[in-house]
């Protein structure tokens, strides 16, 4: 992967502040209305994420709020008002930046926010809600940041009031690769996991005298993901496997990425792919699942307020660290079997289907540490914002 390839968001996000410079300046001199309130997520392209739950929340449960949801992708949001209603906005465009400027309070998940700018957050109330806990090292604690990078995250000290954390822990890493105080940093849990605490959704795939299982690897820069990436690999042994135990495992790939999934692992019985083309939010679906598998991926973390087993396949730790680096222990921090052969991966599986309460007491630990105990995260943020605007 190239360095421009690499460090293509930050590229367009510096881009996307000098196109916004003039409504940046407008901002500073705009009449704020504190019931306006934006929303956006991934590249303001996207409605995902944590910022989707708490525009959600408020939509539902706050009628006196105007919101709205930043999607700059015409089909997108044609297809979201058709859904929701004329909640969605467009800040490609004038109109569109106007609205922006105007708002008391901007809810993002990722760093990107409705226009780029400096000193966003004069008079406003700008929060970053990120979209994954950091295991891994993210912004300014990555191994090779470049310096644009930590320009832009200087920046962005400039426009966000407060990021969000999932525990007192947590806070202090979100603090080191945000580049803010900690003071600046608020303890809640993630509102995109409310949906773990409701009952989950009809899937047909997904039935109930099967145990399901996720499977989320990670994407790498480096190389490509290896699913089962064991020596003594044999797809028909792990398929009478599957099909003995009745075990279904469904893959997660990063979306932007599915097409690099090997077909020939698609035509092992009990292996489907849980597309992001079908199933957009991977969160309102989780609680679906028996199990989870992953790697490196921060769902993991998420998964661990179900309190149900978990597997590690980290075959490329030692690069994985070199590569991008990790923000906590691995392996002090990730608690479940870490199968190295495919006897070993079948052999936990089994334990996991059969004996789950093995795998639990560990996770109950590590959630006092990583996690937030609340199951309506987005009514908290949601309560946050209201008495915020209140001072």
């Amino acid at each position: 992967m190239s360095d421009d390839n690499k460090n293509r968001y930050t590229n367009s996000r510096i881009k996307h502040i000098l196109k916004s410079l003039p409504y940046a300046f407008m901002s500073l001199f705009t009449k704020r209305d504190s019931k306006l309130i934006i929303f956006c997520a991934m590249h303001c392209e996207t409605f995902n994420s944590n910022s989707k739950f708490v525009f959600l929340h408020f939509l539902k449960n706050e009628p006196e709020y105007n919101v709205k949801f930043v999607i700059n992708n015409d089909e997108l949001r044609e297809k979201l008002i058709q859904e929701y209603g004329n909640h969605f906005i467009d800040t490609r465009t004038k109109e569109g930046k106007k609205i922006a400027i105007k708002a008391g309070v901007w809810v993002n998940s990722w760093l990107d926010s409705p226009i780029g700018g400096f000193f966003l957050n004069f008079r406003r109330l700008v929060i970053h809600l990120g979209h994954g806990t950091p295991l891994k090292c993210i912004g300014l604690c990555e191994n090779d940041a470049t310096l644009l990078k930590k320009i832009y995250y200087k920046i962005n000290n400039t426009n966000i009031t407060y990021s969000l954390a999932s525990s007192d822990f947590v806070a202090e890493i979100v603090s080191k690769c945000i580049g803010f105080s900690t003071k600046r940093v608020l303890v809640s849990g993630y509102p995109r996991t409310d949906p773990l605490f409701e009952t989950p959704l009809e899937v047909p795939e997904i039935t109930k005298n099967t145990f399901n299982i996720l499977y989320a690897p990670t994407w790498r820069h480096y190389s490509e993901v290896k699913l089962f990436p064991f020596a003594d690999y044999d797809a028909i042994k792990l398929e009478d496997f599957l099909v003995s135990n009745n075990i279904k495992i469904f893959i997660r790939f990063h979306p932007a990425f599915e097409e690099s999934l090997p077909k020939e692992i698609l035509q092992i019985k009990n292996i489907e792919l849980f597309s992001a083309s079908k199933f957009d939010e991977v969160m309102d679906y989780i609680n679906c699942f028996d199990s989870l598998i992953t790697d490196y991926s921060s769902i993991y973390l998420d998964y661990m307020l179900l309190e149900r087993p978990i597997m590690f396949l980290p075959y490329d730790l030692k690069e994985y660290e070199k590569n991008i680096g990790f923000s906590m222990d691995y392996n002090e921090n990730t608690p479940g079997p870490k199968p190295t052969t495919l006897k070993d991966f079948c052999d936990s599986l089994y334990e996991i289907k059969n004996q789950p309460e093995k795998f639990i007491s560990e996770i109950k630990e590590l959630n006092k540490k990583l996690n937030s105990p609340s199951h309506n995260a987005s009514k908290d943020l949601g309560d946050f914002i209201k008495n915020y605007g209140e001072k």
